[in-house]
């Protein structure tokens, strides 16, 4: 509307300056034409002056028959004819009556005698007639006189003589007014009587300069006129025309309505249909303002239906926007939910605030069935780190340092959770910057290597305790050896019993091995050092799942050896009637619970008593390093041999951990 509302202003500027110039123009033609007409009656007064200044009367002096002709020119009229001699005296006076004093007048100016002398012809100011109730006016011309000085022959006419020969050019609405060279009304249109004679307003006359123009002044009544003037050069009168301004500006002013109520018309239509096309703008605007904010708050962002083009391509753009964030989103999230490390972001200078992927949050003991969904914040949970034996405060951890900008690379801490657990984690953290370059947050990725810590240490104590038992086994193969070969008769007969009991001593090294080491089940190490001498049917086995340590282990399966190579030799399995009664059981409770073990053979040959201890009975009582660990009992009954073994089991069985639901 401002543009529409400008060019309006601008036509209705230029319809006032054309309204102004056109007035002005008028102002001034009507002044001309009134001077015209009425210089046309003053032109027909110096005719009548010029046609009686010819009479041969007044060219022999013969005044009274001039006089006479004279009065039948202005008889019935209000005119008056007079003439003079340049000084004051009046020869004739048509307005006297015949054989009256003719009085002296005024001699002539100087001024006015001299424009008489050069033109010929004068046209006087508006002066009083002799009663001084009307005002006149005279034209006069210079006639040469019969002897002596030129004479002036003028007529008077009175001032509303005037003002009747210039009504019929005046305008509806419009004041025409003449004045003389001194600036007196000599008639007026209006007011003729009041104005005639009168001298007009300085401030008006100061303006009537040069030939023409015009101008607006106020009037006698304050109103302020728009005059256009025209000066005679015939009579040296001026002729104004004058029209109140109010007139002038009247069609201005209704024009000027008349566009202000059109434009007020506009105006209200224009707000009806921009408060319609605004609110649906406005409309339009809020939705895709939602969908913006949606789309910063990783919402979905739902299509929208406008009838503003622009704004449903950028909601479509949005909308595209959106399912590409929300795809790279997935594929994010899908990538940090999957990967076997722990991620932190955090966006809190304090770094109070983390995010956590799924393994994260399992790491910290944090239940991931009830935690938040993945890129919202949470608060951090109190550990205690530890690096290089030192405990690190949280403002020196890697999230914290980098977001003053520091770099972590693979450094190694032990955190101890609420719970009590400890978790070792290899930590690597960067700074997020802004486009500019500022901190805006950090990440941090963390791998946990507990088990591989563990497994270090595990092995650490593996070589420790392999190297330990290599040297005990070594140690006991060196005395077996030993013994061996000192109680052997020959040197095959020594290299047998000593290959068989390394074998028996081989067969429980498998069972362990099998086991990690970590210790063996009483029946398999029972089976595994008979199977190989003698057939297991002779056996009648019983006992619950004992698990023995990897000492007591080796010591049971060198003791069951013995056993069985001694009852094929000497006792029950040295004929085919006897058989071996193996049974076991578990006494005490906790740390104090004891192995008792019996050896029982019979069906053998009658055992008479025992002259000499060879060396696998010597190895029987010995198997035990002191009574701490356990004893061994060896009664020679006539039945067959009895050897009691009572083990402590110094460690707690594991039976229950390796065989659910064993008998103690």
């Amino acid at each position: 509307m401002i543009p529409v509302w400008l060019f309006a202003a601008y036509l209705l500027v230029q319809y006032a300056v054309h309204e102004r110039s056109r007035f002005d123009q008028d102002a001034r033609q009507t002044a001309r034409q009134v001077s015209l007409v009425v210089e046309g009656e003053l032109a027909n007064l110096q005719t009548t002056l010029n046609g009686l200044s010819k009479s041969p009367a007044l060219a022999n002096g013969d005044l009274e028959t001039f006089r006479g002709e004279a009065l039948s020119l202005v008889e019935g009229t209000d005119r008056i004819i007079v003439l003079r001699d340049l000084g004051r005296n009046q020869l004739l006076n048509t307005g006297i009556g015949h054989g009256e004093v003719l009085p002296p007048v005024e001699p002539m100016p100087a001024g006015d005698l001299e424009k008489l002398r050069a033109s010929g012809i004068f046209v006087s100011d508006v002066f009083a007639s002799k009663d001084s109730k009307n005002y006149r006016i005279a034209v006069a011309i210079r006639v040469p006189a019969p002897t002596g000085e030129d004479l002036v022959l003028s007529i008077s006419i009175p001032t509303a003589r005037i003002r009747d020969v210039l009504m019929p050019a005046v305008l509806e609405g419009w004041t025409v007014g003449v004045g003389d060279r001194h600036g007196s009304y000599v008639a007026r249109s209006r007011s003729h009587q009041e104005m005639s004679g009168k001298p007009g307003l300085p401030e008006y006359l100061e303006k009537i300069v040069g030939r023409s123009g015009s101008f607006t002044s106020r009037n006698f009544e304050g109103t302020t006129l728009l005059a256009g003037y025209y000066r005679s050069s015939y009579s040296d009168w001026f002729y104004t025309a004058n029209v109140p301004l109010s007139e002038v500006q009247a069609p201005l002013w209704r024009s000027l309505a008349a566009i202000c109520g059109i434009g007020l018309l506009a105006l209200l239509v224009s707000i009806a249909l921009g408060y319609v096309v605004g609110k649906r703008f406005t409309g339009a605007t809020t939705d895709l303002a939602a969908r913006a904010e949606a789309l910063g708050q990783g919402r979905a962002v739902e299509p929208m239906s406008t009838t503003v083009a622009e704004f449903g391509a950028i909601a479509q753009a949005l909308v595209d926007a959106e399912r590409a964030i929300a795809e790279r989103r997935y594929e994010l999230e899908t990538v940090l939910e999957t990967v076997p490390a722990a991620v932190w972001f955090t966006y809190d200078p304090q770094a109070l605030q983390v995010i956590r992927n799924r393994f994260a949050a399992e790491l910290m003991g944090l239940p991931t069935d009830a935690r938040k969904s993945f890129g919202a914040p949470d608060l951090v949970i109190n550990t205690v780190a530890v690096k290089d034996g030192h405990t690190v405060s949280r403002q020196d951890r890697p999230l914290s340092r980098a977001m003053r900008g520091e770099l972590t690379d693979n450094e190694e801490f032990a955190y101890t959770l609420p719970s009590g657990v400890e978790r070792f984690l290899l930590s690597s953290a960067r700074p997020i910057r802004s486009p500019g370059g500022s901190i805006i947050g950090a990440v941090q990725i963390s791998l946990d290597i507990t088990d591989r810590r563990r497994g270090e240490e595990h092995r650490k104590l593996l070589v420790n305790e392999l190297n330990h038992r290599v040297k005990n086994t070594l140690s006991v193969v060196q005395a077996i050896a030993s013994q061996t070969i000192r109680n052997a008769t020959t040197l095959p007969e020594a290299g047998r019993v000593l290959s068989d009991r390394l074998i028996s001593l081989a067969k429980a090294h498998d069972i362990l091995t099998q086991k990690n080491w970590s210790g063996a089940d009483l029946h398999d190490l029972v089976t595994a050092s008979i199977k190989p001498h003698a057939p297991i049917e002779r056996f009648q086995i019983s006992g619950g799942k004992v698990w023995l340590p990897p000492n007591v282990a080796l010591s049971c399966a060198l003791a069951l050896h013995e056993l069985t190579t001694n009852a094929i030799k000497y006792g029950a399995l040295s004929n085919a009637n006897g058989r071996v009664s193996l049974c076991w059981k578990l006494v005490g409770q906790k740390q104090q619970r004891q192995l008792e073990l019996e050896w029982r053979e019979t069906g053998g040959p009658t055992v008479g008593p025992v002259e000499r201890k060879g060396f696998g009975t010597q190895l029987l009582e010995r198997i035990f390093d002191s009574d701490s660990a356990g004893r061994v009992v060896l009664t020679f009954e006539r039945s067959g041999l009895v050897c009691l073994f009572q083990v402590n089991l110094s460690e707690p069985n594991e039976a229950e951990a390796h065989f659910p639901g064993s008998e103690t």
